[in-house]
């Protein structure tokens, strides 16, 4: 495998290492599950469900980055409901910001006015990005800033959140 995929297609876990990986039943690594999730070709916890998975998800969240744990049970189910395991399709993601491109109405557009299939409509507009000098370091601040006006957390565990998980997204590799 050339490359890991960004997160768990189950609970959302941001894959950085091959050792994050699950693995399918003939041992090679999973190109889509995290160990936890997924090992020997089956789910660990086959039964479980988005709301459980959002409330482990959320339980870690809220310990790892000091959010209110209702804020990120919020935050955590707003992101599964979008993975492959519960949605039952790929949902892309935009290559910028992280945001699921669930319809056309979430892409950018194109030069000749399609919607794109890499980025959002936050991000790239008419065949460009909306904010063509913005660094990754600048990013993380402005995400960082409105992640922790809206989910009620520090806004350093902030920036260690938007930089976690959108250190993987293309534009910023």
């Amino acid at each position: 495998m050339s490359t890991i995929p960004g997160v768990c297609q189950s609970c959302g876990m941001p894959l950085m290492s091959p050792s994050d990986l699950g693995t399918e039943s003939d041992g090679t690594p999973s190109t889509q599950y995290c160990t936890y999730c997924y090992q020997n070709g089956e789910f660990t916890d086959p039964t479980a469900t988005v709301e459980q998975m959002s409330e482990k998800a959320g339980e870690i969240i809220s310990k790892m980055y000091e959010m209110p744990l209702d804020k990120a049970i919020e935050l955590s189910r707003m992101q599964i409901q979008n993975l492959v395991r519960w949605s039952g399709r790929v949902i892309p993601s935009c290559e910028s910001c992280g945001m699921p491109l669930v319809s056309d109405h979430d892409a950018g557009t194109e030069k000749d006015g399609t919607p794109s299939t890499r980025y959002c409509t936050y991000c790239y507009q008419n065949g460009a990005f909306t904010e063509p000098d913005l660094t990754f370091e600048t990013m993380i601040k402005k995400y960082a800033t409105m992640f922790a006006s809206e989910y009620g957390m520090p806004v350093n565990k902030a920036e260690q959140m938007v930089s976690q998980f959108t250190s993987t997204l293309p534009r910023w590799r």
